[in-house]
């Protein structure tokens, strides 16, 4: 998620008093939040004019939390730290129930850009495991709230593409698409973040009402899932469909705390199967997805194939050659965040979706058999006899079956008994 420079710029606050006067005659302005179903407090500090306060809740207009709502008090921060400083004027507290951070600005532009990355940054730690959340813009029809979400790195054109679409469709979100467990996309309807000058300068924070995007549902619903593959040599506008194991490795890094979600990739598939799985749009201009969307928003639900492996049974059918104690090198299953099975669309076989603490691994090939033998430990030599029934040994295997056990150690994925 584009939140790094939240994590970098801002200082994480707890538990220090702050001297009372001088954090009242600080204080200039408070805009109360909802970001991703969390309550988010911007308290603003010295040097964010009267003028620029309304700038600012021009910009989140969207955001702002219904009057009369509990919000969450800021936390207490050392004085020092809320000292004005000519090298940074611009200063604000970002607060919520998970924590507090301050944010700091040379110039406006920056310090909005800043405050953008801070909220966003609090709506995502408040919404950890609870909600599975996209680094995407989302659009919805305004009349039965089926939505797109639009993945994709920076440069993919994300923004664009929500500045080009939302003049037909409600504006979710241009950052953050946050999946709770029935499909709904928790709105975030931020300002817009546009690259107005060169590609160094700060985003301009822009409100979606100043740039005329239609209002979306209250609670839009997850109806397709888009890879953005911009380019600008691309002649028509082409749609591929992927299968769930490429569009879960392409998916993964565009996600945040997904880990820390119960079962993810159990999840991601489910996503997955209701919205008729991903499909990968390879475009040249923002006016090419306009032609595409009507089709990808009616795309219906596909039957589940996939199976969820974690926590299958401990004992494989055979367990040649794993009786002598004395064998060395016996090898065992890391652990894992979670594991899927999916056949491959020709029926020949499937590969496994496997999630360790460093991220995603695809097991095709001998991979997926190598793991179900191992649902106890063994050795090599029993490592083969219990694969063979399996998918058979050609002669020679012996080279191929070691290389393949050293790439699963490489990825964390098999260690030492």
């Amino acid at each position: 998620m584009t939140t790094g420079s939240a994590e970098s710029n801002h200082e994480i606050i707890a538990g220090v008093e702050l001297a009372g006067k001088q954090a009242k005659d600080a204080i200039q302005g408070e805009l109360s939040l909802r970001v991703l179903g969390a309550e988010v407090s911007v308290v603003l500090h010295a040097g964010v004019t009267e003028d620029l306060q309304t700038e600012l809740r021009r910009a989140w207009s969207r955001c702002l939390d219904l009057p009369g709502e509990s919000m969450p008090r800021p936390e207490k921060i050392p004085t020092a730290a809320l000292a004005h400083s000519g090298e940074r004027p611009f200063r604000a507290t970002v607060s919520s129930a998970v924590g507090a951070a301050i944010v700091t600005g040379r110039t406006f532009k920056e310090f909005a850009s800043e405050l953008t990355s801070a909220v966003t940054l609090a709506g995502i730690t408040a919404g950890r495991g609870d909600l599975v959340m996209l680094h995407a813009a989302a659009l919805a029809d305004r009349k039965t709230g089926r939505s797109v979400a639009l993945v994709g790195r920076s440069g993919m054109g994300k923004t664009t593409a929500t500045r080009r679409l939302g003049a037909a469709l409600g504006y979710v979100t241009d950052e953050t698409v946050a999946v709770d467990g029935s499909d709904v996309i928790v709105p975030y309807a931020k300002p817009l973040s546009v690259i107005v000058e060169d590609l160094a300068a700060p985003k301009h924070q822009i409100g979606p009402d100043e740039l005329g995007l239609l209002v979306a549902p209250a609670k839009p619903t997850l109806a397709s899932v888009v890879l953005l593959d911009r380019n600008p040599d691309a002649s028509v506008p082409t749609v591929t469909a992927l299968g769930h194991a490429e569009a879960i490795i392409e998916l993964a890094p565009h996600t945040s705390s997904l880990s820390d979600v119960h079962q993810p990739l159990r999840r991601l598939c489910e996503i997955l199967d209701a919205t008729g799985g991903a499909v990968r749009v390879t475009y040249r201009e923002a006016g090419d997805l306009a032609v595409l969307l009507p089709a990808l928003l009616e795309r219906p639900a596909i039957s589940k194939t996939w199976t969820s492996v974690l926590g299958e049974g401990t004992q494989p059918p055979e367990q040649h050659g794993c009786d002598d104690g004395d064998r060395p090198a016996l090898l065992k299953r890391a652990e894992l965040v979670d594991a899927v099975e999916i056949p491959l669309a020709d029926g020949d076989g499937s590969e496994l979706i496997v999630m360790t603490g460093e991220g995603v691994v695809r097991l095709s090939g001998v991979g997926p058999a190598i793991w179900h033998a191992l649902a106890t430990p063994c050795d090599i030599d029993g490592l083969a006899m219990r694969i063979a029934p399996r998918i058979g040994l050609p002669t020679g295997y012996e080279s191929h079956l070691l290389s393949s056990v050293e790439e699963l150690q490489a990825h964390g994925l098999l260690i030492a008994a």
